[in-house]
Parts: structure tokens; sequence; C-alpha cells
């Protein structure tokens, strides 16, 4: 993968996106369900999991506003990696069938253009893809595409390409016979007749609303609403298919190559733009009760109070993880994070896709986005090569734009979050998301109104053991309450509850040892 100087670079390091600055605070507050300190030992071990986006309670988060307006090298080049993955994915279920589940894990969006491991491979290919792009409706719909005035946004690029999957599906299928991989069947012209006139609705569709620029002031909003219509009455027919067919199913793998394929193609592209990314979520409050019932799991849990460095702009928190590798493997170090604050709006920033495709090399994004099969350049690449530090600073400040904002429903959890990105490093696997916070960072920790007895035991007990080892006398203790003249959560010290540990009595490695905490 390519990388860039000012990447945020998974260690905190992030270009900073335009908003609210972070407030100077040196507290912030981490709700954790008590089978997460406790059954999974995050207590224990001093530990901050990054979450996924999808693993999130907002099927929003990093959302972002594509859309997608080139010229003709683009989109042909789009519809190719269209084809390209969508026989990769057919090949898999002939061969395979439904002996292994079939996802888009399975199919290199990345390099798919790159995987003719042999010469008769390549040479079947570059037929599949002369047919595909040769086919006349093809040749139109680039050409009506690279027309518009105004950009295609996701739920239009997704009516575009149910015809386009269709005609695809049966252009691999003859693509197959002709190299002996599939029976010769004789020429159905009730099917072509049906391929045409599907494309043929694709391109009078597409005409449609290319003449709203001249009928109406805003030909983007009202091609939005048509698509957002369109994109629900197809949900409601697959769903109503499904339904009537649900005695004889269609098996899983089929049906994602058959029927799920555009739609998920559409989401998928976006990968090839931005890094996965991974988040770990705090708090600037801990005084909200529906924020004690959703992420305090019901009252019953606990929250952990950080103390946070104060940086120019904003706070950070020292984690161990992996920080880069040498000749000898992995180095694991602590490394500051930065935390950025979240912005609740209801707005999202458009992201111009062929100009955003930052997680490609430079060599195959030339090759396979931004030239044609006769060298010519696409002007979509004028941004990258003719002024890269610009694009790259750009590039950036989307990035952040999109991991930190959340709609305004959301505002109450008054969030700030930590980001990892996949640029850098793999973290797609969940282990490697574990990181480890200096226990000196961890203040203290506030019980829930209904953190049951045994385990706050518990909590303090690993607490206890943590501040011998570390001759810490200093860690406090809370407990919620409903503060009635308020009408909110508050937390009172106990005061009770302290560790004193004797100066004199160590233990073999000498650790500070002493009494039990006193109630």
């Amino acid at each position: 993968m390519r990388k860039f100087d000012n990447a945020p670079d998974d260690l905190g390091k992030s270009v900073k996106c335009k908003g609210p600055e972070v407030s100077m605070t040196t507290r912030l507050y981490r709700f954790r369900p008590l089978w997460r300190l406790l059954d999974k030992g995050e207590l224990l071990n001093q530990e901050v999991f990054f979450a996924s986006p999808d693993s999130l309670n907002d099927p929003m988060e990093g959302f972002r506003d594509i859309f997608w307006q080139g010229d003709a090298i683009v989109w042909q080049n789009l519809l190719r990696h269209y084809l390209l993955c969508l026989e990769w994915g057919y090949s898999l279920v002939s061969l395979g069938g439904e002996d292994e589940p079939l996802s888009w894990k399975n199919i290199p969006i990345f390099n798919v253009d790159a995987m003719a491991f042999t010469p008769q491979y390549k040479d079947r290919i570059d037929k599949l893809v002369a047919a595909f792009l040769g086919n006349d409706s093809i040749k139109v719909l680039v050409q009506s595409l690279a027309a518009r005035t105004y950009s295609v946004r996701r739920e239009e690029l997704a009516a575009y390409l149910q015809p386009v999957h269709t005609l695809a599906l049966s252009i691999i299928q003859q693509n197959y016979r002709d190299h002996g991989l599939a029976k010769q069947t004789n020429p159905d012209p009730d099917t072509e007749a049906y391929l045409k006139r599907t494309m043929d609705q694709a391109k009078q569709m597409l005409d449609h609303v290319g003449r709203l620029s001249a009928e109406i002031t805003d030909p983007e909003r009202a091609a939005a609403a048509l698509f957002m219509a369109h994109r629900h009455m197809i949900e409601e027919i697959k769903l109503l298919h499904r339904y009537n067919n649900a005695d004889k199913p269609i098996e899983a793998n089929r049906a994602f190559v058959l029927f799920e394929f555009p739609n998920e193609y559409v989401t998928k592209l976006e990968t090839l733009a931005y890094p996965d990314w991974y988040t770990a979520c705090f708090m600037k409050e801990c005084r909200d009760s529906s924020v004690w019932g959703s992420y305090g799991d019901n009252h019953t849990a606990a929250c952990l109070v950080f103390k946070v460095s104060d940086g120019e702009k904003s706070p950070s928190l020292r984690l161990k993880r992996v920080a880069g590798y040498s000749s000898g493997g992995p180095v694991v170090d602590f490394v500051p994070h930065t935390f950025q604050e979240v912005v609740y709006e209801n707005k999202h920033l458009p992201v111009d896709f062929f100009r955003s495709l930052g997680r490609l090399p430079i060599p195959d994004l030339s090759r396979a986005w931004y030239t044609d099969r006769t060298g010519q350049r696409s002007a979509c690449a004028d941004d990258i090569f003719n002024n890269e530090d610009a694009w790259r600073k750009r590039y950036w400040d989307t990035f952040n734009h999109g991991v930190t904002r959340k709609l305004e429903a959301w505002h109450y959890e008054k969030e700030q979050r930590l980001i990892l990105t996949g640029m850098l490093h793999d973290f797609v696997e969940p282990k490697s998301r574990v990181t480890h916070y200096d226990f000196n960072n961890l203040e203290g920790i506030i019980f829930g109104i209904k953190t049951p007895i045994d385990k706050k035991i518990a909590i303090c007990k690993i607490i206890e053991d943590k501040c011998r080892a570390a001759n810490r006398t200093d860690f406090k203790f809370y407990q919620a309450y409903y503060a009635q003249e308020k009408g909110f959560i508050e937390h009172r010290e106990m005061t009770l509850l302290k560790f004193k540990f004797s100066q004199a009595a160590t233990d073999s490695e000498g650790n500070a040892s002493g009494p039990a905490p006193e109630l």
C-alpha cells in the first residue's frame, strides 16, 4: 500500500479536521460492561479495545456521502472492475458451490485485474473484458455517465448496476462456454431480448435524469429522491420474491452472486478510497442517565476515569501496542494517541470517489483506474499527479471528517474518540486491536447505581493488587447516584475505601505489600 508522510499513522498523529476544538480536560470517562471488565479480563490486563464501525450501535458510523463523476476512462474502468469482481465470485461458486461461505473477503477488489496467474487465464479474461466493454449497451452507458453534468450518488449507481449485472453474468457464462468451462447451449432469443430491454431501460433512466438539469433548479436532489424510491421498490420486490419462495430458498452463495452483488459492490467500493478504521470511545461527562442505561448496561456497569495528557489542542492517552516493525519482528511500545472530539451534525461531507482512491499503489492506480487500453490518462488523475501534497491534505481532512461525525440525535454522548487506521498496519483481527494503558493513567472507577456488590468486590481486589504493585494510594472509587435536585446522575467519592500499604513490607520482587483496603 502507498504510504503518506502525514497520514494518520495509527499512532494518534492524525491530521485534524475542521470543527470545534477539543476541550482542555484532564479527565475522560469510559463505560465498560462487567462482562468485559471482569469476564474478559479488560481491567486485569488494562485493555482498551478498538471496535470496528459495524460493531457500534449507530449504523451511520463513518458514513460518507460518496459520489461518482468523471470522464469515460474512469467510468469504463469502474465497469471493468465490476465485471472482474463478479467473474471472480462466479468462478468461486462454479468451483466450490456452497461448500464454503462466499463473501467480499474472498474477492480481491484491490488487485482483481492483476490476478491472471497463467497465460491461458489472462487470455480468457482479456476476451471477457473485450466482449463486455465492446457491447453496444455498455458503450452507450459509459458515454452517458461521462456526459453527466452533476454527480451520481450511491442509489443511482446501484440502479444502473442492476441491468449491467444481468448482462455481465450472461457474458461471463458465454465466456465459460467458449473456453470449455461450461456446457454449450443454443442462443436464447428471449434472453437476448430481455438483456437489451433492461439495458435500454437503464439508458432511458439516465436520459431522464440528465434532462432534470434543464427542467428543475435542484436536479441532484430530485435524482436522489427518485433513486431512493427505486431502491426501496427493488428491496421490497426482493423480499417478496424470497417470501414467496421460502419453501425452496436459494443457496447463500448463489444469492450473493446473482442478487446481492450490485448493491454490495457499491458499498464495498468505499474501501478502495479510505482505510479501515477502528475506535475506542470515551466521554467528556458521565452524568446522563440514558448513557448509563445503554453504555452502562442498565446502570450495572462501571465507568473508568482516565487522566489524559493535555496537548496544544487535544488531550492524548499513551497506549501500548505494535508501533512498528524491525528485522526481529513487531516492535511493541507505548505511543500517544490523540483524542478527537465527535461533532454532531446531520450533514455529511461529499467525497469524490474517482479523486479519492488513496489505498492503491500509484502503479496500480494508474493502470487500473486512470488510463484506458490505449494509454490515455483520465483528467481525474490530475488532482493526485499535479499536486500530491495538496491532494494528500484534502484526503486526510476528509477521512478525519468522516470518522468524527455523528447525527445530532447522539449529541448527549459528548464523545471523544481514539482512532486506529488500517493504512500502515492490518487491524482486521480483533486481537490486534487490543491495546494496553498505563495503570497510572487510570485515576478511578465509578460504580453504577445497580452494580452488584460481588462485582464491586471483584473490581476492588483487582485494583488493590495493581495499587500494591505500583505502590499507589491515590486510587479513587466513586458511587453513582441520582441527584434529584439536578435531574441527572452524579457520583460521590467513596472516601472510606482507601488502600494503605506498609512501606517496610515488601514481597520477594520488591513490590510494596500491606493490609487489605479498609472500608
